[in-house]
C-alpha cells in the first residue's frame, strides 16, 4: 500500500492520464522489481499497479507534483498501472485499517478480492458505456431473483462462478466468459453503428 499526500503531488489527476497514454511513471518509494502496489490517497485506494524497477536518482520530471523539487536523490519506482477506478467502493471508506507499506498476505487476498469485485470498468471506453456497467452492477447487487442453475449462452454449470448480465430490462444468467464476450459484442456493435 503507497499512500500519496495530494498536496506533494496529484495523484488521482496522474494515474487517470498515465492510464490512457499506457506510460509508467515514477513515485517515492523503495520496492522490488515485480511487486504489486495499491496506490492510495487519504481517501481510499485509487489505482493498482506493479513496479517495473526501482532506482535511486533526482526527483524525475512529471506535471503532477505539486511540491518544489530539493534536487536531493532518493529511492523511486517506475510503476505500470494495472487498473484505475475513481469511483471504486473502497474509496470514501477506511482502508479496513491497512497502513501504508507492507501488507500481509491475508490483507493482501482481501484487497485484491475487493478490488477485483469493485473494478468492473476494464471492457468499457467510454463515458456512457461506464455509466451503463455501473447502472447494471448496481442493479446486479439490489434484485433478489436467484441465479439460473446453468450459464444461458454455453451451459456450463458451476454455480460458484456465474453471475447477472442485464439484458434489456431483464437478467440472464452467464459464466465470466460468456459475459465478457457479450460486452466485447455490444462495444464492437456500438462501434460498426457509430460510423
Amino acid at each position: 500500500m503507497l499512500m500519496i499526500d495530494e498536496q506533494d503531488y496529484r495523484l488521482r489527476e496522474a494515474v487517470v492520464a498515465y492510464h490512457e497514454t499506457k506510460e509508467p511513471f515514477y513515485l517515492p518509494c523503495s520496492l522490488s522489481e515485480g511487486e504489486d502496489v495499491f496506490l492510495a490517497t487519504s481517501d481510499g485506494i485509487v489505482a493498482y499497479a506493479e513496479v517495473l524497477f526501482q532506482e535511486r536518482t533526482k526527483r524525475p520530471e512529471d506535471p503532477f507534483w505539486v511540491a518544489e523539487t530539493d534536487e536531493t536523490e532518493g529511492d523511486y519506482v517506475c510503476l505500470d498501472l494495472i487498473g484505475v477506478d475513481l469511483r471504486h467502493p473502497l474509496l470514501k471508506k477506511e482502508l479496513l485499517s491497512f497502513e501504508e507499506g507492507k501488507v500481509t498476505s491475508d490483507q493482501r487476498c482481501l484487497l485484491l478480492q475487493a478490488w477485483r469485485e469493485g473494478y468492473g470498468q476494464n471492457h468499457v471506453q467510454t463515458i456512457a458505456e461506464a455509466k451503463k456497467r455501473r447502472r447494471e452492477n448496481f442493479l446486479e447487487r439490489n434484485h433478489f431473483k436467484p441465479l439460473d442453475e446453468n450459464c444461458s449462452k454455453c451451459g456450463l454449470t458451476d454455480h460458484a462462478i456465474l453471475e447477472w448480465h442485464l439484458n434489456g430490462e431483464a437478467f440472464e444468467t452467464v459464466c465470466p466468459n460468456c459475459h465478457a464476450k457479450i460486452h466485447r459484442e455490444e462495444v464492437a456493435y456500438a462501434d460498426e453503428h457509430a460510423t
